[in-house]
């Protein structure tokens, strides 16, 4: 049976598809009682989920998906359960949608030298935007007529070692953990499989993350094969972590990774949805 449960959802506040009262009308057509919203950088969309959650009988737990940087490497921190207008938090989001503003204009001046057009694709990606990310500058090729779909955009433009890349420079993990912390929340690691470490290398990152106060790991995702949880489920209990779910869900028209159709986390981890301050309905659900 499908998870009633999904803490990893992204709307047009960020670099989802849908605003956010429709992310919320997809996730209750689909069966999610519990879900949280989890924009990147920023919490701008959580009052009209919150509207969104009251009108189709959805429970709501407040969330956001914070960049970091790890030894010199992009991680992504969810936060639930946090109060959005925490200073600490509200500071530290708005001065990383800084450095994301930062990171998209030293792109598109690279790309610029290869003869692109950079300052339009920089007014394409941002149009009015509170949060600028490489997803958005990815469809502003694709709306240019530059590359057929954002895939090609990564492949031949933003991904690593592509004439638009720029490293993530983001604030440090241990204070973005703070942040969280800070505002009475819980910090957990987005879908750790996908960041590229050795074996030993992820286990290091994860005992720091704990050290730094965060609990919990993101064991279901979207997309993931059954080795993959299995392998995501290992980490949790050797590094004495809570387990997440969440479908990471952006787009409708992407098929790997829609609401509702999550596995259940494995019955040995302890549900980080079990702990004060999420709603409580969480509580029955595995």
């Amino acid at each position: 049976m499908p998870s009633l449960i999904d803490l990893h959802m992204h709307s047009s506040v960020s670099d989802g598809i849908l605003p956010p009262r429709a992310v919320i009308a997809l996730a209750a057509a689909r069966g999610v009682k519990v879900l949280s919203l989890t924009d990147h950088d920023t919490t701008a969309g959580l009052d009209e989920a919150a509207h969104g959650a009251h009108e189709h009988g959805l429970e709501l737990v407040t969330g956001v998906e914070i960049s970091a940087t790890w030894r010199g490497r992009g991680i992504h921190v969810l936060g639930y359960a946090i109060d959005p207008t925490a200073p600490a938090l509200a500071a530290g989001l708005e001065r990383t949608r800084d450095l994301r503003r930062e990171r998209a204009r030293a792109i598109v001046m690279r790309l610029k030298r290869h003869a692109l057009p950079g300052d339009e694709l920089y007014e394409l990606a941002a149009g009015g935007a509170d949060v600028v990310t490489r997803t958005h500058l990815a469809r502003a090729l694709v709306a240019r007529g530059l590359v057929q779909d954002p895939a090609e955009a990564y492949k031949r433009w933003l991904g690593h070692g592509c004439p638009g890349h720029v490293p993530a420079n983001f604030c440090a993990l241990a204070e973005v953990v703070g942040w969280i912390v800070a505002s009475g929340g819980y910090a957990a690691v987005a879908h750790p499989l996908r960041y590229q470490f050795s074996a030993g290398t992820r286990r290091t990152f994860l005992s720091e993350f704990k050290a730094a106060g965060g609990v919990g790991i993101e064991v279901v995702t979207g997309g993931q094969s059954p080795t993959q949880v299995e392998a995501a489920m290992g980490l949790a209990l050797r590094v004495g972590l809570d387990g997440s779910i969440g479908s990471d869900f952006h787009d409708p028209a992407i098929p790997w990774n829609p609401p509702g159709r999550l596995a259940n986390l494995p019955a040995c981890l302890q549900p980080i949805w079990m702990r004060p301050g999420f709603p409580q309905g969480a509580a029955s659900i595995r």
